[in-house]
């Protein structure tokens, strides 16, 4: 077995070890800022929501009075024509008109109570939620409970904690770019020299990584894989301790003598 290979293929491992540990400095933020995006897109979706529905209230409201006038001015004009009227015939005739203008009113009536009752209803909805906010009882809230005022202030709270994880996480980035992008060439050197030199080791460590796993080489740690704490066999100590590796049969991470790792940081 030629014990140099493996060497190239640990080194790689401590290069990615090194950015891993780079990027961990990251403190999880673009996991935040990721479910921070979303509570922010959720948010915004209730509020247009809301928004929409109190808009079409509105036309709605608006287009009724505007029935409701325009009726009643029909309804004047018959009227006015009724005391003009030359016979019964005619005078029947204009007032099954004022009779069908007047159900059109009785039927915008009815529709701005609807509106009237319906936005009533919202209103109780969020003084219900306001007092499970006051009692703490946030699990018994629903969507619609949320009063509008708390709900805006949310949406405030959440773009100003987006903005705030998103400069830190820039500051990060910045600050760390160079070291980063230091290591990235020597990852993409390191990659060049395995892909000539030990082409099915290197498959093997892309075939790992490409899962869960970032560390798909190992060190040996009280003669048991330190991926997943399975016992190397006793017969692979010598081995491993020889500067070989060993494919652990639990995880099938790649094993090696600390020792390896010790010298992959010179």
């Amino acid at each position: 077995m030629d014990h140099t290979k493996i060497n190239l293929l640990v080194r790689l491992q401590h290069l990615d070890n090194q950015i891993e540990s780079i990027v961990s400095l990251q403190k999880g933020l673009p996991e935040e800022i990721t479910a921070l995006d979303e509570d922010l897109a959720f948010t915004n979706r209730q509020i247009e929501s809301r928004k929409k529905v109190a808009d079409d209230h509105l036309k709605l409201r608006q287009k009724l009075h505007e029935t409701i006038n325009e009726c009643k001015d029909k309804i004047r004009s018959f009227k006015e024509k009724q005391t003009l009227a030359r016979n019964n015939k005619e005078y029947d005739a204009l007032s099954k008109q004022i009779e069908y203008e007047e159900k059109e009113i009785a039927q915008a009536e009815i529709q701005l109570q609807d509106i009237a009752h319906a936005e009533q209803r919202a209103q109780e909805i969020q003084q219900k939620g306001r007092q499970l906010i006051t009692e703490n009882r946030y699990d018994e809230i629903s969507e619609e409970m949320m009063p509008d005022d708390i709900l805006q202030q949310q949406l405030e709270d959440l773009t100003r904690q987006l903005e705030q994880k998103r400069e830190e996480l820039e500051g990060i980035v910045i600050e760390t770019a160079e070291d980063v992008d230091s290591l990235k060439k020597k990852v993409a050197a390191q990659r060049a020299l395995i892909t000539k030199e030990a082409r099915r080791l290197l498959d093997k460590y892309d075939h790992l990584r490409s899962g869960t796993l970032q560390n798909a080489v190992v060190r040996l740690n009280r003669n048991a894989c330190s991926g997943c704490n399975t016992r190397v066999p006793t017969n692979r100590h010598t081995m491993i301790v020889q500067g070989g590796f060993y494919l652990c049969e639990s995880c099938g991470r790649i094993v090696v003598h600390e020792r390896l790792f010790e010298e992959a940081e010179l």
